[in-house]
């Protein structure tokens, strides 16, 4: 039987090693200063089938501020790394959350919830990677050193983000007040006190 050690890491907090089943687990850091959310030797991460979770912010996400309505709130996230059929390093991720983005149409919130599972391959540096004309083939990366985690989410959440988003139909403030505006005119009780009104001056 092996045995579990484990040791304190400035980015990680507490990171596990089972030496029975030779992977480690970086355990999730509990609420306070910002982490730096980084994986050590990613390929060797993804071989030992190691994982990775946490919390980012919505306002340390740079590329998605000019498209919110506010950046409060934050993004949940899952990196496991494993290898594909043919023993090649890869690292799935699950991103959950929402985000409060700005309707194009009234420029008010809009809540856009995100669900996103990915996979990404990962390359020795200097090595060629890719070539498939597949568009569902997955994602290259070349692995240096670490591997910044915050970075990778922020990614896979531009790339998930429309060009430009809406409330539904009848949904967007202005468009809201003016079909009450509307429905009240065109009801049978204003169409009375209207007729009330016109018998009113002719008298």
């Amino acid at each position: 039987m092996g045995y579990v050690s484990a040791w304190m890491n400035r980015d990680f907090g507490m990171i596990v090693f089972d030496s029975g089943c030779r992977k480690y687990y970086h355990a999730p850091v509990m609420p306070g200063p910002a982490v730096d959310h980084r994986v050590e030797d990613p390929i060797a991460f993804a071989r030992s089938a190691g994982r990775h979770e946490g919390l980012i912010p919505v306002a340390a996400l740079p590329r998605v501020q000019d498209r919110l309505a506010g950046n409060a709130g934050a993004v949940s996230f899952v990196v496991r790394g494993g290898c594909d059929e043919r023993k090649r390093p890869q690292l799935e991720l699950e991103i959950t959350g929402s985000l409060h983005l700005q309707c194009g149409r009234c420029l008010t919130e809009l809540e856009f919830p995100l669900a996103l599972r990915t996979r990404v391959m990962l390359a020795q540096p200097g090595e060629t990677f890719g070539g498939d004309d597949d568009p569902e083939a997955p994602e290259w990366i070349e692995a240096g050193r670490d591997l910044d985690v915050l970075e990778l989410v922020e990614d896979e959440i531009v790339l998930s983000l429309p060009l430009s988003v809406r409330h539904a139909q009848g949904k967007c403030s202005d468009e809201a007040a003016e079909s009450k505006r509307t429905g009240a005119a065109n009801s049978p009780f204003s169409k009375l006190a209207g007729l009330l009104q016109s018998g009113g001056r002719k008298s």
